[in-house]
């Protein structure tokens, strides 16, 4: 059987992929035929609905990538659902506390581990195979992620990270910054410090790290600090090249 997702993240392999926000299973196709290892389809800031999430998600197995989504929140109806539809693991938003982060691993894992309501769904290939192999597996293929990154959860980071069945934290440092009191300057040396802080608690707790990238240059900088798992987003690459685009035609028909 080949590796899961889950386990190369755990390891801290050097895993690239996307935030993919806007509803198109074509951009989750294009990120799998230029060999990225994950896209996360973003239904905390974007409008995917759950059939187009189902497609994306197909779009993702074809061509061998793994399908996260970020949930809007840790509620059992939006951990449930895109995990029947088959998504290899969740990404979390503002993992704040302890009890949280123990309500979201129970939300995500079958018993014995959690408490995950069972379903003729997408994940179990709508019970067409052996239940009881489906059940007694599946938890080893589900990768949980939490977003650390809000003011509060800082003094108890430590213990959100330890928390058994959390296999990755994901820093947010745009949220983190703003929460800080410094929104939009990620580079404060309060809002660096507290990445550092987050970074540091994974670590000593064994959990795999990731985050956002904006340049090719930020892969082996987060690499040399720990960082395995290292996020682009296809919005803010499609704006960027929009852009770039525009300025050069403007400054050739000046010319």
């Amino acid at each position: 059987m080949p590796e899961s997702f889950k386990e190369r993240m755990r390891r801290g392999d050097q895993l690239l992929g996307f935030f993919i926000g806007t509803p198109s299973a074509a951009t989750v196709e294009m990120a799998g035929m230029c060999g990225y290892d994950f896209v996360i389809i973003d239904t905390e800031h974007g409008p995917a609905d759950i059939e187009t999430i189902e497609n994306m998600l197909r779009a993702a197995a074809m061509h061998g990538m793994a399908g996260l989504v970020r949930v809007p929140d840790g509620s059992v109806a939006s951990i449930q659902r895109v995990l029947d539809a088959s998504a290899d693991g969740i990404l979390v938003p503002h993992v704040s506390s302890v009890a949280i982060a123990r309500e979201v691993v129970e939300r995500s894992l079958y018993a014995p581990e959690g408490k995950r309501g069972v379903a003729l769904s997408r994940s179990s290939a709508y019970g067409t195979v052996d239940n009881k192999a489906y059940y007694a597996t599946r938890n080893r293929h589900t990768a949980i992620i939490v977003m650390v990154e809000d003011a509060e959860a800082l003094p108890i980071v430590d213990e959100i990270v330890s928390v058994p069945g959390i296999d990755m934290v994901f820093i947010g440092s745009g949220d983190l910054a703003a929460s800080l009191g410094h929104a939009g300057d990620m580079n404060h040396p309060i809002v660096q410090e507290a990445v550092s802080r987050i970074a540091e608690a994974a670590k000593r707790a064994g959990v795999a790290r990731a985050t956002v990238g904006r340049m090719a240059e930020d892969v082996r900088r987060l690499e040399a600090t720990g960082i395995g798992m290292v996020c682009f987003n296809t919005t803010a690459l499609l704006v960027g090249a929009m852009q770039t685009l525009r300025a050069a035609v403007a400054g050739s028909t000046r010319s």
